[in-house]
């Protein structure tokens, strides 16, 4: 996966992107079957009031766009909470896509079943 880890307001740290990277590698494990080149997240972290931290995150997995954000009193618990709902947004179209292809394999069988 292409990443592209910004901020507008903080100085980022290696450490901050290589947090979150190891964040990212559970999405990372779902885009194997995925051709090369063409998954890319871009992760904004911000500083925002009351000492917490904002994750803004755009998913491009072979063309499907995702998006979530979150804002928590420390980096990592606003990453890990915005890697979950981008896998929960992910399974769901995965299980949308699965039932698709599923009725349409249903209703092959039966004009099949039909013309038999």
């Amino acid at each position: 996966m292409q990443y592209q880890i910004t901020s507008d307001n903080i100085d980022l740290s290696p450490s901050m992107e290589a947090l979150t990277k190891e964040k990212f590698e559970r999405i990372e494990s779902r885009t194997k079957n995925l051709p090369e080149g063409s998954c890319f997240a871009r992760v904004v972290l911000n500083a925002v009031p009351d000492d917490r931290f904002e994750v803004r995150a755009d998913l491009d997995l072979n063309g499907k766009k995702y998006f979530s954000d979150e804002t928590s009193f420390t980096l990592e618990n606003a990453l890990v909470v915005v890697v979950e709902e981008l896998l929960q947004m992910i399974e769901k179209d995965s299980i949308v896509q699965r039932r698709k292809d599923l009725k349409k394999e249903e209703a092959v069988e039966d004009f099949l079943a039909e013309e038999v």
